[in-house]
């Protein structure tokens, strides 16, 4: 199953919107490429990212939505936790059948 990067998508009653950014407007720094707004209710990816690099990109900025929506702030805090989620959930929705 090829994993779809949404434009937008609802959690706990709000939408979040996710934005591809282009380099001359990304503002979060050469060694950051994406980011989750809990204030803003928004995910950025940098553009340059492909494939499957921004497929992960973004399920890692997800399980931080997910984790800070559940009131687990601390836990997405946890780098290393929310890249391990975040390859697992990948793998196992791009190989559904």
């Amino acid at each position: 199953m090829k994993t779809v990067i949404p434009a937008s998508f609802q959690i706990a009653g709000h939408t979040v919107a996710v934005r591809i950014v282009p380099p001359s407007r990304w503002k979060h720094g050469a060694d950051c490429e994406g980011v989750w707004w809990p204030s803003k209710k928004r995910i950025e990816i940098l553009s340059t990212l492909k494939g499957s690099h921004r497929e992960q990109r973004f399920y890692h900025e997800l399980v931080h939505c997910v984790l800070d929506t559940a009131g687990h702030e601390a836990l997405s805090k946890d780098e290393g936790l929310v890249d391990r989620l975040a390859a697992l959930l990948h793998q196992s929705l791009v190989t559904m059948r």
